[in-house]
C-alpha cells in the first residue's frame, strides 16, 4: 500500500491536505538522508509511509494539552502529530543538531507554526510541563522513567511507542498496553505503552 491507502485504511479520516503534507514531508527525509544519517539509508518510501502511519495512530492516546517529543529524531512521531493537529503546541527535542537542522527546516516548509524545535539532552531538561510525553525508539520504558525522574507530576502521560507487549512493571506508576490499530494494518506488531504516575 503507498502512503495514501495505508493513512485512509486507518480511522482517522486524513484529508487531503493532511495526506500531501505528510508525502511532503516524507519526501523530505529521503531528500536529506543523501547527505545526513536521519534514518536507516535501507528505509524506502514505503516504510517512511508505514513509519507515519504507526506515529499517526498515537493522536488517539493524547489527552488534551501539549506534546513533548522525546529523542524526536526524523519527527517520527512529533512531526506525524504536528500534521495531524496543527493548532496543538508540540515540542520536538533531540540532542543531535543535524536531525534538529532538518525538523527545523521541515517545521518552516509545512508551516507547522505550533511546533517548538528544541537541540538539548533530556537529561538537561528541568522540568517537563506538557501533559503528554511521547516517544518512539529512543530508550527502554525502564531508562525512559529514570531520565525524567523528578522531571514529571501526575499531570504528565508518558506513551511509549513498542514494537509488541512485554511485560513490565515500574515501581510509583502505573502502566498499560494497548495494542495498534496500525498492527492489523501492516501485519506488524504495533503498540502504545501507557505510563503515569500512581
Amino acid at each position: 500500500m503507498n502512503l495514501e491507502e495505508l493513512l485512509t485504511a486507518s480511522s482517522l479520516n486524513f484529508t487531503e491536505k493532511q495526506i500531501d503534507k505528510a508525502d511532503v514531508f516524507i519526501n523530505q527525509i529521503l531528500k536529506w538522508n543523501k547527505t545526513r544519517n536521519l534514518v536507516s539509508r535501507n528505509l524506502t518510501k514505503k516504510d517512511l509511509a508505514e513509519h507515519f502511519l504507526d506515529c499517526a495512530v498515537l493522536q488517539k492516546f493524547l489527552k488534551a494539552g501539549s506534546v513533548i517529543d522525546l529523542g524526536s529524531g526524523s519527527g517520527f512521531p512529533g512531526i506525524c502529530l504536528a500534521i495531524i493537529d496543527p493548532e496543538r503546541k508540540i515540542t520536538l527535542v533531540d540532542s543531535n543538531r543535524k536531525k534538529t537542522a532538518f525538523l527545523t527546516h521541515v517545521k518552516n516548509e509545512l508551516k507547522l507554526n505550533s511546533v517548538i524545535v528544541r537541540n538539548e539532552r533530556v537529561e538537561d531538561i528541568n522540568q517537563i510541563k506538557d501533559e503528554n510525553i511521547v516517544c518512539r525508539a529512543f530508550k527502554g520504558p525502564e531508562d525512559i522513567i529514570k531520565s525524567l525522574k523528578g522531571k514529571i507530576t501526575k499531570r504528565n502521560k508518558i506513551t511509549i511507542m513498542v514494537s509488541g507487549e512485554s511485560p513490565i512493571s515500574l515501581s510509583g506508576f502505573d502502566t498499560k498496553y494497548t495494542k495498534s490499530e496500525a498492527s492489523d494494518i501492516l501485519g506488524k506488531k504495533r503498540g502504545f505503552l501507557e505510563i503515569q504516575e500512581s
